[in-house]
């Protein structure tokens, strides 16, 4: 898995650390949200690859099943 580093930027984008998941240098989170009762209406799936949110690797898809076959094709992508 390849290591990433917050973007040097003013807002850091769009990687950016995140101190609230507590992650090692090692860490692949998958973090599948559902939305759908809101007006979003979607399922969120966010990549934090050692403890940094990456925007690009991350996706909102509009079913469960996309999300889920989302959430697989970035673990078999990063680990």
């Amino acid at each position: 898995m390849k290591r990433l580093k917050p973007t040097a930027n003013e807002h850091s984008w769009p990687r950016k650390a995140v101190p609230s998941i507590e992650c090692r240098k090692r860490d692949l989170v998958i973090r599948i949200a559902d939305w759908r009762r809101t007006e979003a209406s979607a399922f969120d799936v966010e990549c934090y690859i050692g403890g940094i949110y990456d925007w690009n690797e991350s996706k909102s898809c509009e079913t469960k099943a996309d999300a889920i076959a989302y959430a697989q094709a970035q673990v078999a992508k990063l680990l």
